[in-house]
């Protein structure tokens, strides 16, 4: 990829707030921010729709929408029907009818006169479904895409994890924050009245967590969710963090791909590759070379870039490419019988936390720690010392046979200090095959595996009490790849790691601005998950943002070894606006959940008038 320099920024940028964008039911619009190249023109565009508030997202400063219009492409950030300044009622979370409002920004964008019909489409997380999905839709303008660290099954994938019901991801983290913005106040055009029909309407809807709390496991609701990846047709670039929750279902959306596609999967966790502390990417240089080549038909320096770029974790990191995913080599299966076998005299419900946060998306800390605590409450299966490297990628599996419904494996490294290192997990109801989360990582000559089985994986998933007796572990089956048909591929750095940002916002302001913490209660036999974080943000921050905000966050999770139906997990937010017209709005958000009750509070006042105090219960 050619070197890029700041003169590469070539345009001022043109800002068009709340552009509304007809739909195909008649007085119902979208709403959207442009971000526009100054100049003549025509550009490219890139479309991003989300259910997270473009009005949020200015406020914020929408750095990434900024980059690219700098750089000749027109982006558009839109609002999904019934959310921020959208008009209409939102759609239950991951419905496939959210493609509609994409494909009606794209017919919208495409035929705009500052557009040369070339559009292509991009996000992550939800914004990778909804990338997908409408690129499954095949609209004549689309030309690419790029679908980062999302899921292809949302109900598997996220929702339910394994077909087990989810707990902190789901019912805490992801429900508190999209009831939060559905209740936040306009904070653009505060005093609008059309938005503030919005708002007020806004306040009436149901929130998201109803209906995942609602269809549990097996539902066939999720069935319908799922993403038609292999319906996409336009080239696709997908992008995998190996620390990421959804890192399952973006591998899978590249395997699923049948026409032009591309890979590229590092050690993130969910998070722009460009603003993870570990092994940051200069990740919109290599989409701008991706649009480039699929939009304006310039490939200098693309076309002969290998489809498959994929970080090696463990011994002798390194980024590696590769003709194809998974790359070519052979498939090693072991026989656990000749490992050394322990256990603790009975299973332990609470295990998994020092799994880290990979499963929940926290973005910029929470790697998963030293195994050892969670191992020695564990089923392990531990080698003898390996006589030589192996180079693992692809996904390993772990046969499990014996009397439980639901069974966690992690794969682990173990140096010869004894520190456990996580390398992969899987999780599986019913089915003595337990299918690892892909990754790549080579393991160092002298360490040794090790196989943990545990009846569960709190928080990812509800703790229940504990089954009789330990299950049979058969087999582990690793996918090795040949290290002769790699070849090194240097990934460029970002100018500004994202590390020194974190330090600045954890450390700056005296009190730290995100805390992370595990503890434990010995007297009553509990273990807790806590996170923790502030946010404030207004003009004094932002250049032209209109108000102010600050966000206290808190969220919770606590399992109970004696009483597992007992365990919870919790979360909290607690949000303010300052208005440029001097309003002053409190908005209080609380969830909590066991595996069988969910209890919601939304309490919003404006200049100490009550607008809403309401609980929904599941």
């Amino acid at each position: 990829m050619p070197a890029r320099t700041e003169t590469d920024r070539r345009h001022e940028v043109v800002l068009r707030r709340d552009v509304r964008i007809p739909t195909l039911d008649p007085g119902i619009t979208l709403s959207a921010n442009l971000f526009l190249p100054a100049g003549p023109g025509p550009f490219p565009l890139l479309v991003t729709v989300l259910p997270y508030r473009r009005d949020v997202a200015v406020l914020n400063g929408s750095p990434t929408e900024r980059w690219f219009a700098e750089r000749g492409y027109a982006s558009l950030l839109v609002d999904l029907l019934g959310t921020g300044s959208s008009d209409g009622v939102p759609r239950p979370p991951f419905d496939p009818g959210d493609a509609d409002d994409a494909l009606d920004a794209i017919r919208w964008g495409a035929a705009q006169p500052w557009c040369s019909g070339a559009v292509g489409m991009w996000g992550g997380s939800y914004g990778a479904i909804t990338t997908l999905r409408t690129a499954a839709r095949r609209p004549d303008a689309l030309k690419a895409i790029i679908a980062l660290e999302g899921p292809t099954d949302p109900g598997r994938d996220f929702v339910h994890p394994g077909g087990s019901r989810g707990a902190f991801s789901p019912l805490a983290s992801w429900s508190v924050s999209t009831l939060f913005n559905q209740l936040l106040p306009p904070v653009d055009d505060f005093a609008d009245a059309d938005e503030q029909a919005r708002w007020h309407r806004r306040l009436t809807f149901a929130p998201y967590v109803l209906d995942m709390f609602r269809h549990g496991p097996g539902s066939p609701v999720w069935a319908r969710r799922r993403i038609d990846v292999p319906a996409v047709e336009v080239p696709a670039l997908c992008v995998a963090g190996w620390r990421d929750l959804f890192v399952d279902g973006a591998i899978r959306a590249y395997e699923s791909l049948r026409g032009t596609k591309a890979l590229i999967a590092g050690p993130w966790m969910h998070v722009m590759p460009q603003e993870c502390p570990v092994t940051p990417i200069d990740f919109l240089e290599i989409a701008r070379s991706w649009w480039d080549r699929w939009l304006l038909g310039d490939d200098t320096g693309t076309a002969d870039e290998p489809a498959v770029r994929v970080y090696v974790q463990g011994e002798q990191p390194r980024w590696l490419a590769f003709p194809c995913w998974p790359p070519e080599g052979t498939v090693r299966t072991d026989d656990l019988s000749g490992w050394q076998r322990s256990a603790p005299p009975e299973p332990d419900p609470a295990t998994g936390l020092q799994s880290g946060l990979w499963a929940t998306p926290a973005g910029q800390f929470g790697q998963p720690q030293d195994q050892h605590g969670d191992d020695s409450r564990s089923l392990c299966w531990t080698s003898p010392p390996l006589p030589r490297p192996l180079l693992i990628s692809g996904r390993p599996a772990v046969t499990v046979t014996g009397p439980w419904p639901r069974v966690s494996v992690k794969l682990t490294d173990v140096d010869p200090a004894g520190r456990s290192l996580m390398i992969c997990a899987g999780l599986e109801c019913d089915d003595p095959v337990v299918p690892l989360t892909p990754t790549t990582y080579q393991v160092a000559a002298g360490h040794r595996l090790r196989v943990v089985v545990a009846p569960g994986d709190f928080p990812r998933v509800w703790p229940q009490e504990p089954p009789e007796g330990w299950p049979v572990v058969r087999t582990l089956t690793l996918p090795l790849a040949d290290p002769a048909q790699g070849r090194a591929c240097p990934m460029p750095e970002p100018a500004e790691p994202a590390i020194a940002d974190l330090e600045e916002r954890l450390d700056g302001g005296g009190e730290p601005e995100a805390s992370w913490e595990v503890t434990e209660d010995l007297l009553h036999d509990t273990v807790s998950l806590r996170l923790a974080g502030r946010n404030r943000i207004g003009p004094e921050d932002v250049p032209g943002a209109r108000h102010r905000l600050q966000v206290d966050q808190e969220l919770v999770a606590t399992a109970h070894r004696l009483d597992p139906a007992a365990s919870t997990v919790a979360g909290r937010i607690t949000g303010t606006v300052d208005t440029a017209t001097g309003a002053h709005v409190t908005v209080e958000i609380a969830v909590t959940a066991t595996a069988t009750t969910l209890d919601a509070t939304g309490k919003v006042v404006q200049d100490g008038v009550s607008l809403l105090d309401r609980h929904w219960r599941g």
